[in-house]
């Protein structure tokens, strides 16, 4: 019966073999006593060919004795090992955002509401300390890369051999001190993994066992000489790097950062190419690095590949053999711990009690990995951290947990830098200095600079009454010069320079995780000249003190591009003591007072109300809905403290956003304004957007007879954005019947 079966086998094998490619196979095969051994090669995003291969040994039941990886193969052979079968591991690949993991951000909804409208807004950050800038050894920590790893190994916690696990395993990460190449075969499986992909300047160095480590793949990218030291008689190599690429298919930086930090490893590759017993090498040429995108397609090369050796596969099935997962996959989800108690290694500066707070797990309490990863994202948001790790060791005296949080604090002082360029305000440098102590502890302070055509500033002071952060004290300073146009039925009359700043001082309290409500006063100061003479000139100074009320919500999935979540802002102001102080105002050249142009400056009271919604309606497609409005009772001031209506970007005082207009384009008393749209993602990072809106301005609420035609103006416009590593760009054109004119619209980065 069992001659029959391998007759089968083979028959079945020979038969696909016949219609597929063709690979590289050893010259003998193993006998049935022998081990096998497996090897996975780094590569980046093409390193996810290595679950394709999986699949096809997996489906032949050929049991595995050892694995070796480097970088990628390192993750794909490490979760291997520990017991995924290759249909998890692709699920587990395809469900991943691979952006995010690789990137630094985290999860807006872990970030305090107050801070979460900035979040990651600056291009790069440099820590100070002992008064010099420090910097970094790569660009990216990799906290959400540490938080996903340590969910996958969270069932084989307390394995420190690595021979323990269901495959013995071992990777290859590179002493930064001297290049040579440190086999990892046991300690944390997590810090083994991470840093054999510590990609040069890319991540940020690992520091284990006393050495600095960053990605194997510099010296020993192809370790098939590790797995035969493990103990392997006969070596299955799966190599996806192909060596040194030539110049002309290096297209993207991350490619240039491997060609550069791979140069070591193209004369070992050679060595342990020679002693492969059976090397597979999937046709990848159309794939990079970081071709995350086409996860999908690489891995069914590497399915191809692995067909293409179908026959020497074949031959090493062993009778009765394989790998099942049932039942596995559910006893990792159900996997728990009883947590004994909770230490901290590395808290120098932050209050043990504060991270313990934010940590949220007490003794006693049940966990599993998601819980663990909701709780140091936590801790990680709230930016006194630049890693926040865990391990867990047994308690052998009450068989509970004892969990172990090692996080490396972030300096107090820090320098962010940016750029941003809109066809309003033009090209400009913004320069920030950020700390998280100011004088004294839970104070957060940082001023912000904007260098260019029209520059402008702002300083914010938050204190935060307890270490629970759930009430905050705030002083914000703005401060801006613009030049801005004034408009009469849509044709540019006037253009006015403005000196504008406000201090604005308020109690806030959180409501849930995200929104909060704020209670304060303000002053602003506002100096006023025509830059283009009009009829109507006004030229000179006015200051008002507010009471404000407002309420913020922000549950958006990002700042930029959002696919769900919602934003909304709610505010109430009142005017009073206002202070106007004109040295010109005139008509058609003839002094005359304010009352003569219907200008009162008197109290009043402000309302203004932003609702955006956006709902993912099918996969890349998401609804957009914005309702906006601004109201002001009992005025009557002209343009000074009216809204102003148009662009497509919000960033300056009593802006109501309206595709088809410019910044300025009406400016009223009042407006509301609808919008309706859709946004399409054509990759995770590339957008085109489509919006309708229609607005009423200068009605006034119980006077519907006022409302004619006159009154109404609509618009649309589309928009190509991109979210790069410069911040976000949009291109946007825009049409409005009324002005019939196509508006062109550039911006990169974040306005100030």
């Amino acid at each position: 019966m069992i001659l029959f079966t391998r007759a089968i086998v083979l028959c079945t094998a020979l038969f696909l073999f016949t219609f597929t490619d063709v690979a590289v196979a050893g010259d003998s095969l193993p006998d049935r006593d022998k081990r096998l051994g497996l090897t996975l090669s780094g590569g980046g995003a093409r390193g996810l060919a290595h679950v394709g291969v999986l699949h096809v040994i997996d489906s032949l039941g050929i049991q595995i004795d050892y694995i070796s990886g480097t970088s990628m193969g390192s993750i794909v052979g490490g979760m291997y090992a520990a017991g995924y079968s290759a249909r998890e591991i692709e699920q587990f690949a395809l469900a991943m955002n691979w952006e995010a993991m690789l990137s630094r951000r985290t999860d807006l909804s872990y970030i305090h509401p107050v801070w979460r409208e900035s979040y990651k807004q600056y291009i790069i950050e440099l820590p100070i300390e002992e008064r010099k800038i420090q910097i970094s050894t790569g660009a990216i920590e990799g906290q959400q890369m540490w938080n996903t790893l340590n969910e996958l190994f969270f069932h084989v916690y307390d394995i420190s051999d690595f021979s323990q696990l269901d495959i013995p395993f071992a990777c290859v990460a590179t002493d930064v001190e001297n290049g040579e190449a440190i086999v990892m075969k046991g300690g944390n499986l997590v810090t083994a993994i991470r840093a054999s992909m510590a990609i040069p300047s890319v991540f940020t160095v690992v520091e284990r066992d006393g050495y600095k480590l960053i990605d194997g793949g510099v010296v020993n990218n192809f370790p098939v000489k590790v797995a035969k030291d493990m103990g392997a008689d006969y070596v299955i190599g799966v190599n996806v790097s192909q060596g040194l690429r030539p110049a002309e298919e290096l297209r993207t930086p991350i490619d240039i950062i491997y060609q550069m930090g791979f140069f070591s490893d193209a004369r070992s590759l050679a060595e342990n190419r020679k002693v492969t017993d059976l090397y597979i090498e999937p046709q990848l040429e159309e794939y990079n690095a970081a071709s995350f995108i086409n996860t999908a397609e690489i891995i069914e090369q590497g399915k191809r590949a692995a067909r293409a050796a179908l026959e020497d596969l074949a031959a090493l099935y062993p009778a009765g053999g394989g790998r099942s997962d049932a039942g596995r996959e559910a006893q990792r989800e159900q996997f728990q711990l009883v947590v004994d108690s909770i230490a901290f290694e590395g808290l120098n500066n932050v209050r043990p009690w504060f991270a313990k707070n934010t940590l949220n797990i007490s003794p006693g309490d049940t966990i599993r990995s998601s819980n663990l990863t909701r709780a140091v994202n936590r801790l990680f948001a709230t930016n006194n951290f630049d890693r926040v790790l865990y391990r867990i060791q047994v308690c052998e005296e009450t068989n509970r947990v004892i969990l172990l949080l090692e996080v490396a604090e972030k300096p107090f002082v820090r320098l962010s830098g940016a750029m941003h360029f809109n066809s309003f305000t033009g090209v400009g440098l913004i320069p920030r200095i950020v700390t998280n102590k100011f004088f004294i502890y839970n104070t957060h302070a940082e001023a912000s600079f904007f260098l260019g055509e029209q520059p402008a500033y702002r300083t914010k002071l938050t204190y935060f009454t307890s270490d629970l952060r759930d009430s905050w004290f705030q002083w914000i300073n703005r401060g801006q010069r613009l030049t801005f146009p004034l408009y009469d039925n849509f044709e540019l009359f006037s253009e006015y320079k403005q000196s504008y700043f406000r201090s604005e001082v308020t109690y806030n309290r959180l409501l849930g995780n995200n929104g909060y409500y704020s209670l304060g006063t303000a002053f602003y100061y506002q100096s006023l000249a025509p830059n283009i003479r009009s009829p109507i000139t006004i030229e000179g100074r006015h200051r008002s003190f507010e009471a404000i009320a407002s309420w913020n919500h922000h549950s958006l999935d990002k700042n930029v591009f959002p696919e769900k979540g919602q934003r909304i802002q709610m505010r109430g102001t009142f005017f009073f003591n206002q202070h106007p102080s004109f040295s010109t105002i005139s008509l058609a050249g003839e002094d005359v007072s304010l009352e003569d142009l219907d200008i009162y400056i008197r109290n009043f009271f402000q309302a203004k109300v932003s609702w955006e919604s956006y709902v993912p309606i099918r996969e890349r497609l998401t609804q957009i809905l914005h309702f906006q409005l601004g109201y002001n009772f009992k005025y009557k001031q002209g343009f000074i403290n009216s809204f102003n209506v148009g662009g497509t970007h919000a960033f300056l005082e009593n802006q109501i956003t309206f595709a088809g207009l410019n910044e300025y384009g009406l400016i009223g008393e009042s407006a509301l304004v609808g919008a309706l749209g859709y946004q399409y993602s054509f990759r995770r990072n590339i957008y085109l957007s489509a919006l309708a809106n229609a607005a009423v301005f200068d009605f006034k609420f119980g006077e519907p007879e006022n409302i004619s035609s006159d009154n109404f103006v609509f618009g649309g416009g589309v928009t190509l954005g991109y979210d790069g590593m410069l911040g976000p760009v949009g291109l946007t054109f825009s049409f409005s019947p009324q002005t019939g004119d196509v508006i062109g619209y550039i911006n990169l980065g974040w306005a100030l």
